[in-house]
């Protein structure tokens, strides 16, 4: 036995259990009993808003869609719709993509435009970028539409530079691009000719009717958009002898008569015009780069003024006059794209003790990226109405009438996505165009008597005046300035904080008390006011 033990007790297994018998031992010897750091009890996370929860999920989703969009788009599969489950698509085919104005204009204008799936087709692969923000969209680039599967060679404009001369006797930079050029373009490499076409290289082509029979059905709701440098000749002439305008519904384009097409005679095109027009569908322009599709006016005909107080297109800065009492007031928000500083002033005011009506004017553009915040506050307050998105300061005004109709458009459908419609339209400023395009949408404009802050030369905050001072100081200060903006009329009128700025809700319940304990304003809504 004892030679046994004494075998074992020299053998390696002995010396490591050994060793890992002490090491345990001293080890609990010198163990420091766990202390926990002296910060208060353990407090879960604070809950975040549902409404920024669920438009951060929404933002995932998008993202996810993204991916997905990609993978097929280089699969060169549509992307999964009800369609699979037997029920119709609403489908645009986007042939001559170009920058993606198309999917801009037709996702922000068009009625239903957010449920489309679109297949934009572009020659250009370096303008394939501009197609990456939009969800629920397939890109085909670089790959040109013809009557044909093959190759082409595309002739597209040259990369900008400052000294790029004029494009077509045009300072412009169109992204465009063609499969068909004349000899002097093909022969210039180096500048392209007078339409700047430099960029030559092989693009591969399709048969666009038979894409259009395969990868779309009879049933589904199809809008096909057309402007492709020339190509059109060759791609409506098939689809005519193939019967495909059976499987569209609606049909945008361009022709573009002065284009050297192979085989094609002005006698020709004009011919094939005609039977396009008896044989397949009427074709509506369609010109996004200038915010203008043909029947746009009659895809967005005025809000009916049933339902809304006011006259279209006619400004009010003041309340009506009653005919005996007190002058009447209304206080609205200016709701920035700020949504956690928008939040904050908005369920300020919701909390004060006088239920004070209040006016929300939103953007488009906030409406559909926080639709619950939106639902939630139209079931407390009056909802009005700002532009697509915010501009700086003036430079909305500034543009050109189309681009004007449009923003008002674009957040008029925003709205109505979510169940809700407004005749009642706050700008930045008026002019003849603002009222000219408010009139033709059915909207009337509401310009403050008061704003915080102030935008009028005589108000105007300044270091001196007023961001020196501490809070509690700025507080009388701002105040003030309102009702000095209205002591000018000395009638009521229109207040209105911008909750980007947060001094709006540094002031916002003083603001409330002075009007429900001491004005002597008759506090009503936008609606009252404008009786």
């Amino acid at each position: 036995m004892d030679k046994a033990a004494r075998r074992v007790c020299e053998s390696r297994w002995a010396i490591l259990i050994i060793g890992a018998v002490i090491g345990s031992i001293v080890t609990q010897l010198f163990t420091v009993p766990g202390v926990h750091h002296a910060t208060g009890p353990s407090r879960p996370s604070p809950e975040r808003p549902k409404w920024l929860l669920r438009f951060q999920e929404g933002q995932s989703k998008s993202v996810r869609s993204e991916n997905i969009k990609d993978a097929q788009s280089r699969e060169g599969r549509p992307p999964t719709t009800a369609a699979s489950a037997g029920e119709p698509r609403k489908i645009l085919l986007d042939c001559g993509a170009n920058v993606a104005s198309t999917v801009q204009m037709f996702r922000e204008t068009y009625p239903d435009g957010q449920d489309f799936i679109i297949h934009s087709f572009e020659i250009d692969e370096r303008l394939a970028p501009f197609f990456a923000p939009y969800p629920n969209h397939v890109l085909h680039c670089p790959t040109g539409v013809s009557n044909k599967d093959g190759n082409m060679t595309a002739y597209s404009e040259s990369a900008w530079s400052p000294d790029k001369r004029k494009n077509n006797r045009k300072d412009m930079q169109w992204g465009g691009g063609s499969l068909f050029a004349f000899d002097d373009e093909k022969a210039d490499t180096k500048t392209g000719g007078k339409r700047k076409l430099s960029h030559h290289r092989k693009v591969p082509t399709i048969d666009l009717s038979r894409w259009i029979r395969e990868n779309t059905a009879v049933e589904d709701y199809v809008i096909f958009k057309l402007d492709v440098e020339g190509a059109e000749y060759d791609i409506l002439k098939k689809m005519l002898e193939d019967g495909t305008f059976k499987w569209v519904d609606k049909y945008y384009g361009e022709f573009h008569s002065w284009q050297p097409v192979t085989g094609w005679t002005k006698v020709d095109k004009a011919k094939l015009v005609s039977e396009v027009q008896k044989k397949g569908r009427p074709m509506i322009s369609w010109a996004a780069e200038v915010r203008s599709y043909g029947d746009f006016d009659t895809m967005h005909p005025p809000l009916a003024s049933e339902g809304f107080v006011g006259s279209p297109g006619t400004v009010y800065s003041n309340c009506s006059a009653p005919l005996s009492g007190a002058p009447r007031m209304a206080l609205a928000v200016l709701v920035g794209m700020n949504a956690k500083a928008a939040h904050k002033l908005v369920e300020t005011i919701a909390a004060h003790s006088s239920r004070m009506p209040v006016t929300l004017f939103l953007y488009g553009d906030f409406v559909e990226t926080f639709p619950e915040l939106v639902t939630a506050w139209a079931k407390t307050f009056t909802i009005g109405m700002r532009e697509r998105q915010p501009f700086p300061l003036g430079h909305f005004t500034l543009q050109q009438p189309r681009w004007i109709r449009a923003g008002l458009v674009s957040a008029i459908q925003r709205l109505r996505e979510v169940g809700l419609q407004t005749a009642y339209y706050l700008p930045e400023n008026v002019t003849d165009t603002v009222i000219s395009e408010a009139k033709s949408r059915g909207l009337r404009i509401i310009q403050p008597t008061a704003r915080f802050p102030p935008t009028d030369e005589q108000h105007v905050l300044s270091v001196e005046n007023y961001y020196k001072y501490r809070d509690v100081e700025r507080v009388p200060k701002a105040l003030r300035v309102i009702t000095q903006q209205l002591d000018n009329i000395n009638k009521g009128g229109i207040v209105s904080l911008d909750s980007d700025h947060p001094d709006s809700y540094m002031i916002s319940v003083f603001l409330m008390d002075y009007l429900v304990e001491k004005s002597g304003y008759d506090l009503v809504s936008i609606v009252e006011c404008l009786k």
